[in-house]
């Protein structure tokens, strides 16, 4: 059972040799301790890693891999499912799809977020070759169960898809459950004119959920509000995921120590939690 009343992730980087990696052992035996149920991992080459070695690996820490984040990809490989030019927005395309068959044998999903491509891009078309990219990859998603999150990023990082209402303008075209926006309130900060009302108003459009602050290191370094934020997801009975992401300001173990000095208060459970859908 959760120490916390929502399943609680946090995102990092995947080492290429991380079963010799001492940091990255560390940084996961800290989760255990303070009582994280996942991960999201940014994997430069997911094609290169063994799926049931670091499902195994993980479970040793008690975690599991919850999201795979396709953003170090997406910069490496310069991937877009936005731009105008069709040999790489091919690419990015059939990348995703292999990245959605990834995230299938965790039970996870994919995060689209600078998959959408980089802000200089957003020509007249962007939108459209967004919304059709998405839109081929939504079978694929539905034949796997597995969720793609289009993450709505802000204006300075991403050519489309600013706002949850903007993001979810793209997603709902794919009319496929598994095809669901990212809420991230690092960018909802930015973007969104009332936060609250903006996830009231998309509620039904998320299942996981990005804590960040307004600096973009994690909660507890910034000025967001996190009370509030989780205080809209009680009234909303949400019972979907939460998981941290940001800079790391000091190390990774001592910023998660303080993210949880924030957040853990606001997620203590008082009683058993349900489980997800």
């Amino acid at each position: 059972m959760g120490r916390y009343r929502y399943f609680l992730a946090i995102q990092t980087r995947l080492p290429e040799d991380y079963l010799e990696d001492a940091e990255f052992r560390g940084n996961l035996e800290a989760l255990r301790r303070l009582g994280f149920d996942g991960v999201e991992l940014n994997i430069r080459e997911p094609e290169a890693v063994d799926p049931v070695r670091l499902k195994a690996y993980l479970a040793d820490f008690g975690l599991v891999l919850s999201m795979f984040a396709s953003g170090l990809t997406a910069k490496t490989s310069q991937l877009s499912l936005a731009t105008a030019d069709e040999a790489r927005r091919r690419k990015a395309i059939d990348r995703t799809a292999r990245f959605l068959e990834f995230a299938h044998e965790f039970g996870a999903g994919v995060i689209a977020g600078y998959l959408k491509g980089a802000p200089e891009g957003n020509g007249p078309g962007a939108l459209e070759w967004l919304a059709a990219a998405v839109m081929e990859l939504a079978p694929i998603a539905d034949r796997l169960q597995t969720p793609l999150l289009v993450e709505a990023v802000n204006r300075y990082e991403s050519p489309v898809g600013h706002s949850l209402a903007d993001t979810w303008d793209i997603a709902s075209r794919a009319d496929s459950p598994f095809v669901q926006i990212l809420p991230d309130t690092f960018h909802m900060n930015i973007e969104e004119a009332n936060m609250r009302q903006a996830v009231h108003d998309h509620r039904a459009c998320f299942s996981s959920f990005h804590l960040s602050d307004n600096n973009r290191h994690f909660p507890g370094f910034g000025a967001i509000d996190f009370g509030g934020v989780i205080r809209t997801l009680d009234e909303l009975d949400y019972q979907g995921k939460l998981a941290i992401e940001g800079n790391v300001r000091t190390s990774f173990v001592a910023d998660v120590e303080v993210a949880i000095r924030c957040l853990g208060p606001l997620l203590a459970r008082t009683e058993p939690r349900p489980p997800l859908s």
